[in-house]
Order: C-alpha cells, then sequence, then structure tokens
C-alpha cells in the first residue's frame, strides 16, 4: 500500500475548504472536484473528495446539508480556513498567475476562445452609481479591456454563482498577457503586484507592492480594500494612483513581445502600460541581466474607482475563465 503523505492530505482538506468557502451555497463532491482542478490544479476523484469531506464533517468544519445538495463550510471551518498554516498560503497568488495563463485558451488571431477575468459584486440597489463611477475610467483606458460581462442574482460568471441582493460584473484580468505571452513560448516572470503613480498622464513609479511570491491575497484585493487607489483622480486629472503589476520577460524576446501586444490591442487588450529595454528600470524598478521589464495596468481599476466613490465592492480577482466572444463592450451596458 503506498504511503499517504500528511502534507498533502492537509492540502488538499484546505483546498476543499477554500472551496466551499468561497461557494454562495451548499455544493456537491463533482462541483468540488471540478473547482479542484480548476483553480486549484488538484486532480481528486470524486470518491476521495467525498473521503476528504467525511474527515472534515468529523471537524466539524464542514456540515452535510443533504445527499442531494452537498455540504456547507461551518463557522468553524471558515475560522481554520483563516488559520491555516502560513506556509500553504504563501505563493498561492503566484501559482494562481501560472494556472489560470496555462488554461487560458484565447488565441489572438481568431480572437476567441477562453480568456481569464476577475469577479467583482455590487449591491444590486447600487448598480447604477457604480457603473457611473467607472464609466470615466473605462473612458479613460485605465483598464486591461473595455469587455466585460453583467449578471443579476442568481446568475453565473465564469463559474462563480452571484450572491442574492448583489450585481456580478466580470472584467478581463491582465494575466491574457502572460497567457499570450506563453501560448507563444516566451516564458514571464511576474513579480509583484501595486500602486503606480501617474503624473501629467504619464506613468511614474510604484509607491507600494507586495510581491506574488509571499502573498496569499491578490494585491489588488488589498489595496483596494485599504483605500489606497486614486483611479478617478487619474482618469479626471492625469495625476493619481493606479492599480499595475510588473512582470518580467527574456530581452531577447522583446520584438515578438511587441508583436503580440498589438496584436491583443487589435482584439481590444490594452493592458500594457509601459516597456523596457534591456537591463533598464521601467517606472524605478530595476530589472534582471538580460531582462525586460513590464508594466500592465490592473484589471480591477473600474472597481476602484467605485470603491473610491464609497460602493461596497466584493472582488475575486482572478477568478476564472470566460469565453471572449461572451464579453460586451462597457458602454453596452452602462
Amino acid at each position: 500500500m503506498a504511503k499517504i503523505d500528511s502534507r498533502e492530505v492537509e492540502r488538499e482538506k484546505l483546498a476543499i475548504l477554500r472551496v466551499l468557502g468561497s461557494a454562495s451555497g451548499a455544493i456537491g463532491s463533482q462541483v468540488i472536484a471540478r473547482r479542484l482542478r480548476d483553480e486549484y490544479g488538484i486532480e481528486l476523484s470524486e470518491r476521495a473528495v467525498r473521503y476528504h469531506l467525511g474527515l472534515l464533517d468529523t471537524q466539524g468544519w464542514t456540515d452535510k446539508v443533504s445527499r442531494r445538495s452537498g455540504r456547507v463550510i461551518t463557522n468553524a471551518g471558515l475560522e481554520e480556513l483563516g488559520n491555516a498554516r502560513v506556509t500553504d498560503k504563501v505563493g498561492f497568488v503566484s501559482d494562481k498567475i501560472e494556472l489560470l495563463a496555462y488554461q487560458s485558451t484565447f488565441d489572438v488571431n481568431r480572437q476567441e476562445g477562453l480568456i481569464p477575468v476577475n469577479i467583482s459584486f455590487f449591491p444590486a440597489a447600487q448598480i447604477k452609481e457604480a457603473l457611473k463611477a467607472m464609466a470615466p475610467v473605462f473612458r479613460a483606458g485605465i483598464c486591461v479591456s473595455d469587455k466585460v460581462a453583467i449578471a443579476e442574482s442568481g446568475g453565473n460568471l465564469g463559474g462563480v454563482t452571484v450572491p442574492d441582493g448583489y450585481t456580478g460584473l466580470a472584467t478581463v484580468c491582465s494575466i491574457i498577457i502572460n497567457a499570450t505571452l506563453l501560448k507563444a513560448g516566451v516564458p514571464m516572470d511576474s513579480r509583484f503586484g501595486g500602486t503606480l503613480q501617474y503624473r501629467q498622464n504619464r506613468p511614474w513609479r510604484f509607491s507600494d507592492l507586495i510581491h506574488y511570491s509571499g502573498s496569499s491575497l491578490d494585491p489588488s484585493e488589498i489595496f483596494i480594500a485599504g483605500r489606497m487607489t486614486g483611479v478617478s483622480e487619474t482618469a479626471r486629472r492625469g495625476s493619481g494612483k493606479i492599480l499595475a503589476n510588473f512582470r518580467e520577460v527574456p530581452a531577447m524576446s522583446l520584438p515578438l513581445v511587441r508583436e503580440l501586444i498589438a496584436k491583443l490591442e487589435k482584439a481590444g487588450v490594452r493592458g500594457l502600460v509601459d516597456i523596457g529595454e534591456s537591463g533598464k528600470p521601467v517606472c524605478e524598478v530595476p530589472v534582471g541581466l538580460n531582462k525586460a521589464g513590464l508594466v500592465l495596468c490592473g484589471g480591477l481599476n473600474p472597481v476602484a474607482a467605485a470603491a473610491e466613490a464609497g460602493i461596497t465592492t466584493r472582488n475575486r480577482a482572478m477568478s476564472g475563465l470566460m469565453d471572449y466572444r461572451s464579453l460586451m463592450r462597457f458602454s453596452e451596458i452602462a
């Protein structure tokens, strides 16, 4: 009999708790198994998931609603999720970036396929106000793309159900650039997310940053919750702080990178803020030897503007994948 790796079992149990913690209601082993594979890269059969759920039930972290409905996470389970080992959390964001980039099937030439998205929820009563706050940001191009999707309470966006009383909005995530370069054979190192200062409508320098490799939470979510952005002001006056990400690519790949970025722009993806030269700093950030830096716009910038206007937002950055052709221009819904 093969020896059971206790660390692996704990990792799988924690991932199941995360799936249940993000669900809007009870879900069964089939859904859990699919989400473990799609979101965490963990391959477990439904039988194995049921085995883990049995263990979680005995620990009081999950509760069986019914055989048909499935399980929900308990308050004790939520507490355990919050207190989970730091070693299991560190690097979670960088792992998810790589996974979503790999899973994306977007073809920049044919302009079709699955594209990475962020999902945000707004109180249904405030959605018109939220759209009004976001409109100037989309017009100013402070976004990855003006393609979005919207769904009412109970609807579905990228496999995520919109909670009761809320309206959901999907925005294109900057990981689409990672995915496009990856499929062309260009390796990309995702270093950090931060707030980027603008002066006179030009990117200047990063003022705050969080390294992906040492974070268990998406930096954009943290900066929005901490009211550390000035996206609306940047859209209005050309000066302020926006959400941005920093990547590195091999310097010798720059001609191909520029070609692919141009193709993405034709497809409505304008996520590039600035691109450097071999070994030279970009927005005051140094790069490695024979590397070039790329500054990408954060996909949640329009949502940050809504939060700045005092509108309640619940965000799930890098939430999943959606069919590119199912998205519409923001102007069509605003």
